[in-house]
């Protein structure tokens, strides 16, 4: 442990980001149902791209992966990625590493009725036509099959829920938050850290 280090079993992070989603989206927060995840493409490459936050329980943050998809790919094969939640209306950010767990199908359901038609003819289309992020060779290309589904699929209830889409909680085995102070610069870090009894929490130099 680094000198000056002093953990000590304290509160519950998660239940700390719970509580500002809320006061974010009560200050109008863009984001507030935005994430990033990261995950590990190979040994010299990250990758990172914004999904929905779907929900935030003591299950873990919840999202929906389709599984044709590299990031898919990527968690499986490492077993572990890192989820970045950034409020600047709250002047909030939280960095979030943990393991995947499956999420039941009644709760995939629950979000799959939220998703717009034209959402969910895209992700249709990933298990009917081509995988998420492959090559295809031209836009026009992606617009047919839409058009195609379009006609297969004319209302939004019309889409069934396609095998291909999983819902995954992220399991918080770390979580690091980030309460800014732009006036000075001196913003407030910490890392909570899970053991089998609780949290421990660390203060970090910002």
């Amino acid at each position: 442990m680094a000198m000056g280090a002093t953990p000590a079993h304290v509160g519950d992070p998660i239940r700390e980001i719970r509580d500002m989603r809320d006061l974010a989206r009560q200050a109008g927060e863009p984001l507030v149902d935005v994430c990033y995840l990261a995950t590990v493409a190979t040994e010299a490459r990250a990758d990172v791209r914004a999904l929905s936050l779907r929900d935030i329980t003591d299950e873990g943050f919840g999202i929906l992966i389709n599984r044709t998809s590299p990031k898919w790919a990527q968690l499986s094969r490492s077993g572990g990625a890192t989820l970045l939640i950034h409020w600047p209306r709250v002047r909030r950010q939280y960095r979030v590493w943990g393991r995947p767990a499956p999420m039941d199908h009644e709760r995939i359901a629950r979000y799959w009725n939220q998703k717009s038609h034209g959402s969910r003819l895209l992700e249709m289309y990933y298990s009917v036509f081509h995988p998420q992020s492959q090559p295809i060779p031209s836009h026009a290309d992606l617009m047919d099959g839409i058009v195609e589904l379009t006609r297969r699929y004319p209302r939004s209830e019309d889409v069934p829920l396609p095998q291909t889409l999983a819902g995954v909680y992220l399991i918080a085995e770390e979580v690091e938050t980030w309460h800014g102070s732009p006036e000075d610069r001196l913003h407030h870090r910490r890392r909570f850290q899970k053991t089998t009894s609780g949290w421990t929490v660390t203060t970090l130099v910002p």
